[in-house]
């Protein structure tokens, strides 16, 4: 291994050679609304990722009363883009291809080059979320070119009540929602590095996923330190997760379009496969240490 790389566990439980440490990380976390991306950027900051001006952050508003942990601006610059194309974020445009580098976007794109120098021009590892992302990737992608990617999914079962209750979104509509934004930031970030987290095992198993970012990261003794597993313990209520829906009542569920159950199915099973064969790599290879 070069030593100016880091080795990080994928979501798929094999390895992903990073990029080189000595420029900038820039980590960008995706995911459909209400679906926990606030909570998981706020972990990041809590490790030492930095998300702009504090005082900017962590203001309650819109039915999270923990705060957003974002910078207007981006979502200000996704809509310019989404609005460009004739859409927004709950009724996304039909981009035509190569939109990415279209002439109308100059403006969006220069105002976007300039709020990220003055804002993280001299940070060593930054991050940023606003759900928007998973659609208009390719745009940013086109700025920040090695990003690495934390995707993080929830139910889209329980999306769509949390809509309902916020928005009063029919739940069709909402799973529609869910199945373009993740099918976008999958598609998008293919590839890449990426790690995906599930809102639900951050709810049950916060210590096992904090060290999953820690090694994403390439930080993995943040995880092991004892204030900020306070930090998280203490940040992170259960109370706030007010739906949750298993597996089985999800593949019941009438409302819901098919594709987007089987999508988060097809993945949860992914990552279950990925983890079981991880974990078995690390018993055999301590078996085969024991016996030399």
């Amino acid at each position: 291994m070069l030593p100016d790389q880091t080795l990080s566990v994928s979501s798929s439980g094999g390895q992903e050679l990073l990029g080189p440490l000595d420029r900038p990380n820039i980590v960008c976390v995706l995911g459909m609304h209400r679906s926990g991306t606030s909570l998981l950027t706020r972990l990041l900051n809590l490790m030492g990722v930095s998300l702009g001006p504090e005082d900017t952050l962590g203001n309650p508003r819109d039915g999270n009363p923990t705060g957003h942990w974002e910078l207007d601006e981006f979502m200000v610059l996704n809509d310019a883009i989404l609005t460009a194309f004739g859409g927004r974020w709950d009724s996304p445009p039909i981009f035509p291809s190569g939109w990415e580098s279209d002439p109308s976007l100059e403006a969006v794109k220069q105002r976007a080059q300039t709020f990220i120098q003055d804002t993280f021009g001299k940070t060593e590892m930054w991050g940023w979320k606003d759900p928007r992302n998973c659609l208009t990737l390719p745009f940013w992608q086109q700025l920040l070119p090695n990003m690495r990617y934390i995707l993080c999914l929830r139910n889209p079962v329980d999306v769509a009540q949390s809509l309902a209750d916020r928005d009063n979104f029919p739940t069709e509509k909402s799973s529609s929602l869910w199945l373009r934004y993740v099918s976008s930031a999958l598609a998008h970030s293919k590839g890449q590095p990426r790690l995906i987290i599930f809102y639900e095992d951050l709810m049950d198993n916060w210590l096992i996923e904090l060290r999953r970012l820690a090694a994403f990261l390439g930080k993995p003794e943040r995880a092991e330190q004892v204030e900020l597993q306070r930090a998280v313990r203490k940040f992170i209520d259960e109370g706030l997760q007010h739906h949750r829906t298993s597996i089985i009542s999800t593949v019941a569920e009438p409302g819901v379009a098919g594709r987007a159950k089987a999508l988060f199915i097809a993945q949860r099973v992914t990552e279950n496969f990925g983890r079981r064969r991880l974990i078995t790599g690390r018993i055999r290879r301590d078996r085969t240490l024991s016996d030399r």
